[in-house]
């Protein structure tokens, strides 16, 4: 069974061993704050033991050793460490937890130890799951491996995505937990024909259908957990959208070419693109004709994402620029010698799964190899015939990295 007591305890987690400015004071010091037990079989057991001391110069006294009452029933706690006992410095207790899960599934516990240390409230957590190997093993994938929704405006539900949960088997495998879990958990739903303790045989499948209704701009994570006695473990689906608003797109994005090197250049700024256009960066300059809309780097109430803009290194780097609106790839690209990092260019929404919403417009990245460094290129298309047109001249097509506004 998936629990929720993680939930409430993940705040105190690091407050183990904090050292105050104070002078003389007692210290809380542990050996452990966390038991991780893994998998473990059905019928056996296995024990942990944390030392919690004294490692302060002043004494200091327990004011509440209890079992938190979510603790799972395949915990056993025993203790030295009680309520009242006092540690002089340098003294310690103990708190062994022992792990004999009697039936399949992922549980957790915990154990407070409350104090009169400046760290009054802490915990200590464990986390096992038990895994009924004599039922028979099975095996679950999703098709697909993840769920990405394409930008929806906030309080406003999307088509469905669905997706099959597979058992590879060998044996029929029964779901115990299907469980949202992650920030984002509530802007997801889902129907389907999956359901708790319905068996799914050997080589068939069972079905959900998600709905996302975000309740915030930018990134909205989740992740689908599914538990099974037949699972040896949990078997997780990676769930994604972005939440926006419906302010409109307040940006021009310009493209430029420059013929003698065969480069092209984008620009959301009208003072930047009438600079090009008086020949500030050299006459042979010249408009193609081609740009799509964004929003403006400023604004941020539209919950797109910033794009990242990048210019090759002189003298060892591409004489042409790079535009990401990928969190990762920009921060990747931020460490690779050849790009100068020039700062956020506009904003757009990025695609969901290699697509754009209804109604957005894809824009799609070409590279083009070239001979050496210098003559690297990229060009952001957004004409299916000029995409055309690219490949036909022997520019490799990278996808759709930006969806534009109408």
């Amino acid at each position: 069974m998936i629990d929720s007591l993680a939930a409430r305890i993940l705040f105190v987690l690091a407050c183990l061993a904090v050292v105050s400015s104070a002078g003389a004071q007692g210290r809380f010091c542990a050996t452990d704050d966390t038991f991780l037990f893994g998998n473990r079989p059905v019928g056996s057991s296995t024990t942990a033991t944390a030392t919690i001391s004294n490692c302060g110069d002043q004494p200091w006294s327990f004011t509440d050793v209890s079992i938190d009452p979510a603790t799972g029933a395949a915990y056993h706690v025993s203790r030295s460490c009680a309520t009242g006992l006092t540690l002089a410095p340098g003294a310690s207790c103990s708190v062994t937890v022992t792990f004999a899960p009697t039936v399949p599934g992922q549980t957790s516990g915990a154990v407070w130890l409350r104090n009169t240390t400046n760290t009054p409230d802490q915990l200590l957590t464990f986390y096992g799951r038990g895994v009924d190997t004599q039922g028979g093993t099975a095996s679950l994938s999703f098709a697909p491996s993840a769920l990405s929704f394409a930008a929806q405006v906030v309080g406003t539900q999307s088509a469905g995505l669905t997706v099959q949960l597979v058992n590879h088997g060998p044996a029929p495998l029964t779901p115990s937990a299907l469980v949202l879990t992650g920030p984002a958990a509530y802007d997801y739903s889902a129907i389907g024909d999956c359901n708790v303790g319905t068996p799914v045989e050997v080589g068939k499948s069972c079905t959900l259908t998600f709905f996302f209704q975000p309740t915030a701009l930018g990134n909205r994570l989740a992740n689908l957990v599914v538990d099974s006695p037949q699972l040896v473990n949990l078997a997780i689906l990676p769930i994604g959208g972005v939440g926006i608003t419906t302010t409109p797109a307040d940006a021009n994005v310009i493209e430029f070419f420059y013929p003698p090197l065969n480069t092209y250049f984008l620009t959301a700024s009208p003072a930047e693109a009438a600079f090009i256009d008086a020949g500030g960066v050299g006459a042979a300059w010249v408009r193609t004709g081609f740009y799509f809309r964004a929003w403006t780097v400023e604004n941020a109430a539209s919950g797109a994402l910033p794009v990242c803009r990048f210019t090759g290194t002189p003298d060892i780097g591409p004489n042409s620029h790079f535009f990401t609106v990928d969190d990762y790839e920009c921060t990747v690209v931020k460490t690779n010698p050849y790009w100068l990092y020039e700062g956020m260019a506009f904003r757009a929404l990025p695609p969901s799964g290699g697509v754009c919403a209804a109604g957005m417009t894809p824009v799609v990245r070409f590279f083009w190899s070239g001979a050496e460094v210098a003559l690297l290129r990229h060009r952001y298309v957004v004409d299916p015939a000029e995409a055309a047109r690219m490949r036909a001249a022997g520019w490799l097509e990278e996808g759709i990295v930006f969806c534009a506004p109408p």
